[in-house]
């Protein structure tokens, strides 16, 4: 789920069960087809006075094909069996030829009621209800089974297409395009607009979809989809799909017409003259499309005509015929502009799609069609992870989400790194990753072979520009590039228009909806290769400047995006000064902060002759992260440390506060209550004169009262600080019940508001609800305030948090609904958007249980089994969480 997340997800999940429901039947359809010989049937018809009517010499079966999340009950099919009992009287009163019989098909066992029903004969005795794994007798016992759910459905259907006598053509791909073939029947398309298949026409048309698809290229065993990836079918009669090589794009089209429910041909342009192509085209294409008729052969390859006389002729006999026909023309980029535009003139139901790399004469073609390319983009980081694990190599979310940034996601580029990995890095991501980003990889990936043709293709300008946006992993509004550029390169206005404009029509360059210029994922370690070997004060130049314009972006706008590469750069810049003064404030750890931020912090610490108060900070924040995430072996010997420094009499008094604060709260996850009381005593001794110090303390010690499980203490300690902290902002707890955050704002927005007043208020909201929940007394808006207020300060760490514990608290009241609300609406798109991988992992794990709990079982389940790939790479107690999850989800639904 790393996509932008709907508007509304549970309207998402609507229609996927929808379109499951009709996939299913289409999928039974096929399966008819498939059986047709053992069945005896005639003609199959779909989406007529039922979803499948099977026409045999002694009648007509009828069937209806109900898939449903839960057991049937007999509401389920009432209506069913009114309609059947209408068409029953149609044979009995002779309108309708031979003996009716009824089936209704369904993904779920039946409840009790409809147990009951049939048990007791209270069906008539020509209606038959197939569930998985009931037993098929008599006149039924040759139909197809009904299957639990779609990966069932197409193995059993895989299993029958096996047995057709046609060698060249795999069974999964027959039992697509048999599949599309009973959509586009159900819609009344040609060639069977009358919604029937007669079954004495099956062979050749199993014969035409055999010439069809034994011209595609073989797509991958497993094909795995990309990223919002387009359909073949469409209502546009030319598209052009561009990527670079190795994006999948023939895979993809491979694929895509083994599901289609049109006819398909293809053909590959390389090393076919221009001039020649449009009767190159038509010869392959004319047996292919115009099925095995000779005469139609004939008129169409008339003696003497031309190329495109010829390929007329073929688009009037399609036209004619009403057939739906698809012609993927491959790596168009290598023939003129001229043949492409004239072979689309001349035709009208013929459609296109061309498929090219972002070179040689794609820009005119696209000029002269007055059409825009579609791309491909990428796997998605499930996918790359699945893809990843598959061979042989392993990473959690964030390192999968490193290994997609590095590929951009493309297929042969995500197999090249994975093989690297496995082969030198014993299959650590991770260390593959840090070795292409430190350019000390010793093995070439085929992405840097393939595009360092294309960087090579580039004048000078163009490949400086490429080197210094390598530096940007986020996008850049144009007048950032525009100084970013100048300060690095000296590069005026103009040039960089002229440059971009050329990046962009090579596809190295894109450009989004709020105008905001990337650099390709793929192409970035090219550019990066390039950089190193620049003068040395071109790089940090770039740096020092890409560094300022975030630190102006990041004062318009709290983007997480922008912070982690500020951090970064940071780093890069050697400005450890301001990265220490940061590490000091709270919201730091609230905005993603990248992994190798925190391997600069631990070279400082470890590093002689460092200054001792940035020493000193950089142990603090360290101490801060473990604490939050748990890493509590890790803290004793910094705490020493630091207690070294204090006791060093170099620090001042805010140093020394924030490590008695740190070392009380380690005495408390120690269960040292006397080593907390000491600690308090002393703090409170030691504070200065003002408010705000007061509530710090006095959260952090009813925080560490809490962990010693002295809950009416620490209730009574967070209740001072959140009635002290809303009188500060000026409102009363009742004013924020049902407020917007844009009311809550102009509330509280007044001359003098620390925003840090808005997170601590959030933090102590948050604790109060944890000491409620020990106490088993109510909070009932304690989380949803929380959540509130830290989405108002910009913790995105903390809001996501609170909002899992407050879907938690939803589902220990058993609305499971209200949970699900909570999870999807307020959590989901902060993760998405915020590009926080491995809190993504965990929030979506949640998400698969609740689901469960809402009966959703076979949503639940996919969910929970897309996250398996991470597994792997995942730290134990994070594996025995995920474990854990999915033995909950397996006891829910059964």
């Amino acid at each position: 789920m790393t996509h932008t997340p709907t508007l509304d997800p549970a309207q998402e999940i609507r229609i996927e069960a929808v379109h499951r429901g009709f996939l299913y039947q289409h999928l039974y359809a096929a399966s008819c087809l498939l059986t047709s010989g053992q069945i005896g049937v005639t003609s199959v018809v779909v989406e007529r006075d039922e979803d499948i009517e099977l026409l045999t010499p002694a009648g007509r079966i009828y069937i209806q094909v109900k898939t449903r999340s839960r057991p049937i009950m007999p509401a389920d099919i009432r209506a069913t069996i009114d309609r059947f009992n209408a068409l029953r009287d149609e044979h009995q009163q002779g309108r309708r030829r031979g003996r009716a019989t009824f089936v209704v098909v369904v993904n779920r066992a039946l409840g009790p009621s409809l147990v009951e029903q049939v048990e007791t004969g209270k069906l008539a005795d020509d209606v038959e209800i197939f569930w998985p794994g009931c037993v098929r007798s008599g006149d039924f016992g040759q139909l197809p089974p009904a299957w639990a759910d779609i990966d069932e459905a197409v193995a059993w259907c895989v299993d029958r297409a096996a047995t057709v006598p046609l060698a060249m053509l795999a069974p999964d791909s027959l039992v697509w395009k048999l599949a599309g073939r009973v959509q586009a029947a159900a819609a009344g398309e040609a060639p069977h607009a009358d919604h029937t298949f007669v079954i004495a026409d099956l062979p050749s048309m199993l014969d035409q979809i055999l010439i069809q698809l034994q011209d595609f290229p073989a797509p991958p065993e497993q094909y795995r989809p990309q990223e919002n990836e387009p359909q073949l079918d469409s209502s546009s009669r030319v598209r052009i799909v561009s990527g670079f090589s190795g994006a999948g794009k023939t895979a993809w089209a491979s694929q895509a017409a083994t599901f289609s429910s049109s006819n398909c041909a293809y053909f590959d342009c390389s090393g076919t003259p221009g001039e020649a192509l449009a009767i190159s085209l038509v010869r392959e294409l004319a047996a292919k499309l115009a099925g095995a008729d000779p005469d139609a052969v004939r008129k169409i390859l008339l003696p003497g005509a031309t190329g495109v006389e010829s390929l007329r002729q073929l688009d009037i006999y399609l036209n004619h015929e009403g057939l739906s026909s698809i012609v993927v023309l491959d790596n168009v980029h290598r023939v003129s502009a001229e043949s492409i535009k004239r072979m689309v003139d001349v035709t009208s139901a013929l459609r296109f799609v061309l498929l090219a790399q972002p070179l040689g004469t794609l820009s005119e073609i696209e000029a002269l069609l007055g059409l825009a390319r579609e791309p491909l983009n990428g796997w998605g980081v499930d996918d790359v992870a699945a893809a990843a694990v598959g061979w042989g190599c392993r990473g959690d979310a964030a390192t999968m989400g490193r290994l997609k940034t590095l590929t951009a996601g493309m297929p042969l580029f995500v197999r090249s790194a994975a093989t690297i990995a496995r082969e030198d890095y014993e299959g650590r991501i991770e260390q593959m990753c840090d070795a292409v980003d430190a350019l000390t990889n010793l093995t070439q990936t085929t992405q840097e072979i393939i595009l360092a043709k294309v960087f090579g293709a580039f004048p000078i300008s163009a490949q400086q520009t490429i080197a210094v946006l390598s530096l940007s992993d986020i996008g850049l509004l144009p007048a950032e590039i525009n100084k970013l550029l100048d300060a690095a390169l000296e590069m005026d206005e103009r040039v960089v228009a002229g440059v971009i404009r050329v990046l962009r029509a090579a596809g190295v360059v894109e450009i989004y909806g709020n105008k905001e210029i990337r650099l390709h994922d793929a192409i970035r370690v090219i550019g990066s290769q390039h950089l190193s070997g620049m003068p040395s004060e071109v790089a940090s130049r770039a740096r020092i400047a890409l560094k300022d314009l975030m630190v102006e972006a990041f004062e318009r706008d709290r983007n997480t995006a922008r912070f982690s590469l500020y951090t970064r750069l940071l780093l890069a810049t050697g400005d450890v000064k301001t990265l220490v003064d940061l590490i000091g404030e709270e919201m730091f750890h609230e905005m993603g902060v990248a992994i190798e931020v925190w391997h600069g912090l631990e070279a400082l610490i470890a590093k002689d002759g460092s200054d001792p108060e940035q020493r000193y900070w950089a142990l603090d924040g360290l101490v801060f992260s473990d604490m939050k995430l748990g890493h509590l072996d890790r803290l004793a010997p910094r705490l020493a440390a630091m207690e070294q420094l204090i006791n060093s009499g170099v620090l001042g008094e805010d140093e020394v506060l924030s490590f008695l604060m740190k070392r009380m709260l380690h005495h408390s996850n120690q269960g040292d209550e006397e080593g907390v009381r000491r600690a308090i005593r002393e703090l409170d001794s030691r504070l200065p004169d003002k408010p705000v110090h007061r509530r710090i303390f006095l959260y952090n010690a009813a925080a560490a009262l809490f962990r010693l499980q002295r809950y009416e203490s620490a209730m009574g300690m967070v209740e001072q600080v959140i009635d002290q902290t809303f009188a500060v902002l000026g409102i009363r707890p009742e004013q924020v019940v049902g407020a917007k955050n844009a009311a809550l704002w102009a509330l509280i927005n007044k001359p003098g508001l620390d925003h840090a007043d808005i997170k601590r208020l959030a933090d102590a909201l948050e604790l109060k609800a944890m000491v409620a929940d020990k106490l088993h007394v109510l909070a009932p808006f304690a989380r949803i305030h929380a959540m509130k207020f830290y989405s108002m300060a910009g913790a995105i760490d903390s809001l996501i948090r609170v909002g899992q514990d407050l879907a938690d608290e939803f589902v220990g009241r058993h609305d499971f609904v209200g949970a699900r609300e909570i999870l999807e609406q307020h959590v989901m798109p902060v993760v998405v958007e915020n590009r926080l991988l491995n809190r993504n992992l965990d929030v979506r794990a949640q998400y698969a249980v609740v689901l469960a709990y809402c009966g959703l079982y076979s949503e639940a389940e996919r969910e929970i089994e897309r996250l398996q790939p991470y597994m792997a790479g995942l730290t134990l107690q994070a594996r025995m969480t995920l474990a854990n999850q999915r033995q909950l989800i397996a006891k829910i639904t059964h």
